[in-house]
């Protein structure tokens, strides 16, 4: 008897699927962000550059390799201003120079706060 409703218990149990979850909510688009002209956000960039080159934690090696950074961002800026670039490239490098801007004004705000430590010199 007790092995019937066990058997009778499991049948009726059964193995149904559990019903399909309801979709999710879809997504909001990304916000619009307001980039400005090519020549303004490229001439942001190499104001951040120039900046971050004055922090004085930063080691000769860095200042060089920022030199070599200014130096081909003002050629590409040139040579962007020679031609005639269509209005989505100019968007696409406006962004460009807006992100790369960010990063070196982070990287500035970090060498603020004291010399990068050496090699190996950090705790486990």
């Amino acid at each position: 008897m007790r092995r019937s409703l066990v058997l009778g218990f499991a049948i009726a149990c059964g193995n149904h699927a559990a019903p399909p979850s309801a979709p999710a909510q879809p997504l909001p688009a990304d916000p619009v962000v307001d980039i400005g002209t090519m020549d303004a956000e490229c001439d942001g960039l190499i104001a951040a550059l120039t900046a971050y080159k004055a922090c004085p934690n930063l080691e000769d090696d860095d200042r060089d390799a920022l030199d070599a950074w200014i130096e081909r961002a003002e050629w590409d800026l040139a040579a962007g201003k020679k031609v005639e670039i269509e209005a989505n490239a100019q968007r696409q490098a406006a962004a460009a120079c807006r992100k790369a801007a960010r990063s070196v004004t982070a990287a500035h705000d970090r060498c603020k706060n004291g010399k990068r430590p050496k090699e190996g010199t950090i705790a486990p």
